[in-house]
């Protein structure tokens, strides 16, 4: 018994380096690989938005290259003061009226997020995150067709409850040195957000890293980078969990970290393809090497992470597809034979009858 093939990728997150995905989607085309649905976390959010809104992989593929070439040249990433104030503050210094003033704005988004309203959006975004995410919004507007989006690809994101931004940095700290987890991450369906804004506030929410950008309120929650959950394990970085039990039975993951802790062992039973860098993504040097490659969106940087990924791909996958596509074109050929020889049966017993009834 044939069973129809149900292909799910994963955009794990990573800022910056999510050019690497553009070269991912160009290499898959070029396997003639047909994607079902697709989940992301941070960057991947961003990315699988616009490509679960395009109407064939190729215009997906059009848009991105598009919206990486103008990220290249126009960075996404501009400082804002209250969220300046706020990080000082966050160290312990004391302006005069700022911590006063800080926490009455804390005080008043928590009240919003219990009666779940919304403050205007001056107000939420003062006193958390020291970079202004407009920017971010309007590539959205620009490069995501939203209706196109209620009607396209699945789409799922990872969330991550957020306790504040300090508190998911040291969270997040203490896990990457061994002395706790995270929580896990949620995943959500986007298509299942029947309002356009709030499904855009989840994108925006799932690549909210922490102290750099704001979180979004949904359903009284707080929401950040879904990319912190279950940080031993990248659970919330490589959300494979919604895809599987949306019934994908091959699914193709893609890191963009060099060495990911992610690991296929802890899915036994799923059927997947993983695109390792097969050379480090790493492109800055000396003190935050890491932080800077995580902004780093610059026209020497993002071009050599899209070449990078479209070579990565046809490493990781391309002989694993093209033998499939091997077995397949033989399975075809065995069932047209079978055909044949069914044909050739039928042809003699007709012809047998024929005889037997001119004897």
């Amino acid at each position: 018994m044939n069973t129809t093939m149900k292909v799910g990728l994963v955009l794990s997150g990573g800022g910056a380096k999510g050019a690497y995905h553009v070269g991912v989607l160009k290499a898959l085309r070029e396997l003639g690989t047909r994607i079902d649905a697709v989940s992301g976390a941070s960057i991947g959010a961003l990315n699988g938005g616009i490509l679960a809104s395009a109407p064939s992989l190729d215009v997906a593929i059009e848009r991105l290259e598009l919206l990486w070439g103008r990220l290249s040249k126009e960075s996404p990433l501009s400082m804002k003061v209250p969220g300046y104030l706020s990080l000082l503050v966050a160290a312990g210094l004391r302006l005069n009226g700022a911590t006063a003033a800080l926490g009455a704005v804390h005080a008043a988004r928590a009240l919003a997020d219990k009666l779940d309203i919304e403050l205007p959006e001056w107000l939420d975004a003062m006193g958390e995150g020291v970079l202004d995410d407009q920017p971010l919004q309007r590539y959205m507007d620009e490069f995501l067709v939203s209706d196109d989006l209620s009607r396209g690809l699945p789409l799922y994101v990872s969330l991550y409850r957020s306790g504040g931004g300090l508190q998911d940095l040291v969270l997040a700290l203490g896990a990457e040195l061994g002395f706790t987890d995270t929580p896990d991450s949620e995943f959500i369906h986007v298509q299942s957000i029947c309002d356009d804004a709030k499904r855009k506030q989840i994108l925006l929410a799932s690549a909210a890293i922490p102290l750099l950008f704001r979180s979004r309120s949904l359903a009284g929650q707080r929401y950040s980078d879904g990319g912190q959950g279950g940080w031993q394990t990248m659970q919330g970085n490589t959300p494979i969990t919604p895809l599987l039990e949306a019934g994908c039975n091959l699914v193709i993951v893609t890191h963009l970290s060099d060495g990911s802790l992610w690991s296929r062992q802890r899915f036994p039973d799923a059927t997947v393809l993983e695109i390792r860098p097969q050379q480090s993504l790493a492109r800055a040097t000396g003190p935050l090497a890491g932080a800077r490659d995580l902004l780093g969106f610059d026209p020497e940087k993002i071009p050599s992470w899209i070449e990078q990924g479209y070579r990565d791909t046809l490493h990781c996958v391309g002989r694993v597809m093209m033998a499939q596509q091997s077995r397949n074109e033989l399975r075809a050929s065995e069932d047209a034979l079978v055909a044949v020889e069914g044909e050739s049966m039928r042809a003699d017993k007709t012809l047998e009858d024929a005889m037997a009834r001119l004897k």
